[in-house]
């Protein structure tokens, strides 16, 4: 009885295998009409083709059918991604999750066996599949516990297909690793501004839009070329018969006349789905990623494209607009530069095809603007700052002060290069030959000449008498460490040098006030020490004074230099005690009190709205109030320290910024 089984099925698995027939895809077929499709634009061999091969699953009549598909990705010898699906029909068989899992697994043993010992075509795939199948259908042996369920006679094969290469379709929804490397194109290509997060959104639908707009000019471009009909020759004329002549009848050819161009459109939908075809064009040898050059004046999406990948790469700063304009020109010629190319700022087809390559170059240094933000942006502040090209925060937000620095650098460099074009064309107006833009845009070359070894990080030593850019540089310098208070006007004078004296003496170098190289090696350094406040201010509640100290020979606050009687806040409303070191100084000359409908002079913000002051007006510029005079030495104010107009000028004068302020 197991022998006649075995039989059985071998025998049905024979006929199965008799009545199978292939079915090739469409583009082999001969009868399709001519239509400018992708097909047209592609190399044979990259066009994906499918091998079907079906069977005839014969089932008794009325009974219910259900099937089972089964799908393997797999590469081949070539590189190309290839697809075998396998559909069964269930015949009375009843499949649990871990029997389909049995099959699954034998038929994945036996797919990939079979695609290594075959040419890498469909056909060849699908018969090779077929026949290893049907093989071991047909010595499949019963084990112990009866046939494997992969050979169960109810379960039917329906269909073989192969397909090389293989592309999945995509459309929203679909994600994964498919939809990953179509975003990595389209990216490269500048169709998708967005990541590549392997998720089928909006903004990836509206990419392969654009991409298919792209493909139907291709296709537009075929029909163009086509040849002009040939034009249907002219009849000859009948002759006229002779009186008495029978007429001669002449049977004419019929001239069939070629198409007509206006007969043919382009095919490629634009519905922003990612078919197979469309995917195995875009990524074939054949996709050209540029159809015309493009130049200044220039409108469109392919602008656009060209914008958005020169500023994904790195050249192009401000908004990607399809306007070509100066700034895409500019950034077009640093493309150019890094790439070794003729710096033309123009985009001809050869320049596009490598700037939509993964070959492009991207430079070293990306560009920087306005909105920029991150490590890149911290590093050019606190180049910035270090250089003395700016007195601001580095805090990686590019915004407006950061904008004017680097202005305040292109000015700099502007001037060198005009010094040394001037050294070489003497006599000549050399304001054409410049290439510093004075813009506020960090762009590559900025950035890599002023990251470069060459660039004077250091000035030339300067003394008394010196006078230009370098100075002005020594004096920001100084004045950003808070040695320096002064205008910066670029004269060496005497305020500069004692700034200068100052510093060398916190560092403890010989205290001459010039910038020698040591001074400037120190003071142009990340690590330059800020000045030491001139002073400490003590306020003492119980004593109602106030104590200026200033450094000693240690830089330490113990010389007593000013003593001063206040008036700190009564028991109701007392003075705040702690160290404060985080005031903002001297504020205005005249300060009103709305409160208390009161004037005073000499406004010092130690925390708050916590003040010194002097004594107090009833009016601007009229005459103190006795009372609050009367009251210096006692606890008289609402929380401010009270001084006489003298003491609180002295401090508002020789006090800067976050001196210390203990109140105890």
């Amino acid at each position: 009885m197991r022998r006649l089984r075995t039989y059985l099925v071998a025998l049905l698995a024979l006929s199965m295998l008799a009545s199978w027939m292939a079915f090739t895809s469409a583009e082999n077929t001969n009868d399709t009409a001519w239509q400018a499709d992708l097909v047209k634009l592609m190399n044979p061999a990259e066009v994906p083709s499918a091998t079907t091969i079906t069977y005839e699953a014969r089932v008794p009549e009325g009974a219910e059918v259900q099937e089972k598909r089964y799908s393997q990705e797999l590469v081949s010898s070539n590189g190309d991604t290839l697809n075998v699906e396998l559909v069964f029909v269930l015949n009375g068989l009843e499949l649990s999750e871990a029997q389909w899992t049995t099959v699954t697994d034998w038929l994945k043993a036996l797919v990939t066996e079979a695609v290594q010992k075959v040419q890498p075509d469909s056909e060849s795939i699908a018969n090779r599949v077929a026949e290893s199948y049907m093989a071991l259908r047909r010595n499949a042996q019963p084990g112990e516990t009866g046939m494997p369920i992969w050979a169960n006679e109810g379960l039917l094969v329906k269909s073989i297909t192969a397909t090389v290469p293989y592309y999945p379709e995509l459309s929203l929804g679909v994600n994964g690793s498919a939809t990953q490397r179509l975003q990595e194109k389209l990216i490269e290509l500048g169709y998708l501004d967005d990541k590549a997060d392997g998720y089928y959104g909006e903004n990836t639908k509206a990419a392969v839009e654009q991409l298919e707009r792209y493909v139907r000019e291709l296709e537009q471009d075929v029909i163009d070329a086509l040849p002009d009909p040939t034009p249907s020759p002219s009849p000859e004329p009948t002759p006229t018969p002779e009186p008495g002549e029978i007429p001669m009848v002449i049977d004419e050819p019929l001239v069939t006349p070629e198409p007509e161009r206006a007969q043919y459109a382009p095919v490629t939908p634009v519905d922003g789905i990612a078919d197979p075809l469309l995917q195995a064009y875009l990524y074939s040898d054949s996709f050209t990623a540029a159809r015309a050059d493009l130049k200044l004046g220039d409108q469109g999406e392919a602008v656009r494209r060209l914008q958005l990948r020169l500023s994904r790469l790195g050249y192009l700063a401000g908004d990607v607009d399809g306007d070509f304009g100066g700034s895409t020109a500019r950034a077009l010629r640093i493309f150019q530069y890094y790439n070794g190319l003729n710096q033309t700022g123009g985009a001809d087809v050869a320049l596009q095809n490598l700037l939509f390559s993964g070959a492009a170059r991207k430079p070293d240094n990306a560009i920087l603007s306005l909105g920029s933000g991150g490590d890149a942006v911290s590093r050019l502040q606190k180049n910035l700052r270090v250089l003395g090209f700016a007195n601001i925060s580095v805090d990686g937000d590019y915004g407006a002060s950061t904008k004017s620095a680097v202005e305040t650098l292109q000015s700099y460099m502007r001037d060198m290069e005009t010094e040394a074009l001037a050294a070489n064309n003497p006599n000549q107006d050399v304001s054409s030959l410049l290439t510093v833009e004075v813009n506020g845009v960090a762009d590559p070359l900025l950035l890599d000449d002023f990251y470069s070894s060459s660039f004077p990080s250091i000035p030339s030593a300067m003394k008394s008498g010196t006078s230009g850019r370098d100075v002005v540089r020594l004096q920001r310098r100084l004045s950003m460490l808070e040695y320096y208070y002064s205008a910066l006007d670029g004269d060496y004078g005497s305020g500069t040098a004692k700034a200068v004296k100052d510093f060398q003496k916190r560092c403890k170098l010989p205290q001459t006030g010039e910038a020698d190289q040591a001074t400037l090696a120190a003071l142009f350094n990340e690590n330059a020490p800020k000045a030491l406040k001139p002073y400490v201010l003590k306020v003492s509640v119980s004593d109602q004074r106030v104590y200026a100290y200033g450094l000693d020979d240690n830089n330490e606050y113990t010389d007593l230099v000013r003593t001063m009687k206040c008036s700190t806040g009564r028991t109701a409303t007392p003075t705040p005690t702690g160290t404060f070191q985080d005031g903002t100084g001297p504020g205005a000359r005249w300060h009103y009190f709305k409160k208390f409908d009161c004037w005073a002079q000499y406004a010092y913000y130690i925390q708050g709205d916590i003040m010194f002051h002097s004594v107090l007006y009833n009016q601007k510029e009229g005459r103190v109030t006795q009372s609050s005079v009367n009251n210096l030495g006692s606890r008289a104010s609402h929380g401010c320290v009270r001084l006489s107009v003298e003491d609180a000028k002295w401090i508002w004068t020789n006090c800067p910024a976050n001196t210390k302020v203990i109140i105890n």
